[in-house]
C-alpha cells in the first residue's frame, strides 16, 4: 500500500479569499453610476406625491366649505352667528360642531367638517397657517399654507409652488 503524503499549509493556486482592489472600485463606480440614476426619479417622485396631497387637501377644503355653507343658511365658516366678516374662526368653524346659525356648540347638529386643519406640504416648514384677504387668488408668498379670499369663500394653497392650476383667476 502506498502513502499519499499531502503539505496540508500548501494552498491551491486557483483560490482566493478577498476581492482585489480593482474590484472593489468596479464596484463601487457602478454603484455611483446606478444612484445617480435612480436619485433624480425619488425626487421626482417626491414632488408627484407632495402635489397630489396638496391637491386633495385643497379638494377636500372646498368641497367641506360648500357643505358647511349648505348646513348654515349659504353663510361659508368666515362669518359668526350674527352674519359678521370673522376669517381669523374658519378653521375652528370647519373642525369643531357648531348650530346652523354658526354658533360654536359641542353638541351642535353640524360639523366638524375636518378633523383637523391639513398643512400645505410645499410651505418650508410645512404648515397649517391660514391669511385672507379680499383678492381672488393667492398671494403665493410661501409663508402661510392657505389663502381666503373672504369675499368670494374660496380657499387656495398660498405656497409658492403645487396647486397652481387650482387657483382662481387674480382681479385685473
Amino acid at each position: 500500500m502506498r502513502w499519499v503524503y499531502q503539505d496540508a499549509t500548501r494552498r491551491d493556486n486557483c483560490s482566493r479569499l478577498g476581492f482585489t482592489f480593482v474590484e472593489l472600485m468596479i464596484v463601487v463606480t457602478l454603484l455611483g453610476i446606478l444612484a445617480m440614476m435612480v436619485i433624480p426619479q425619488v425626487t421626482l417622485a417626491i414632488d408627484d406625491a407632495r402635489e397630489a396631497a396638496l391637491t386633495t387637501d385643497l379638494m377636500t377644503i372646498r368641497k367641506q366649505g360648500e357643505l358647511y355653507k349648505a348646513q348654515h343658511f349659504g353663510r361659508g365658516p368666515q362669518y359668526n352667528e350674527k352674519g359678521d366678516l370673522e376669517p381669523p374662526v374658519i378653521i375652528a368653524r370647519m373642525t369643531q360642531r357648531t348650530d346652523p346659525d354658526g354658533r360654536f356648540n359641542n353638541a351642535g347638529k353640524c360639523g366638524p367638517y375636518l378633523k383637523v386643519w391639513p398643512k400645505n406640504p410645499f410651505c418650508n416648514p410645512p404648515n397649517n397657517w391660514l391669511t385672507y384677504g379680499t383678492n381672488p387668488a393667492p398671494l403665493r408668498t410661501g409663508t402661510p399654507g392657505w389663502y381666503l379670499c373672504y369675499t368670494t369663500g374660496i380657499i387656495s394653497a398660498n405656497s409658492k409652488t403645487g396647486a397652481q392650476k387650482y387657483d382662481p383667476p387674480a382681479t385685473p
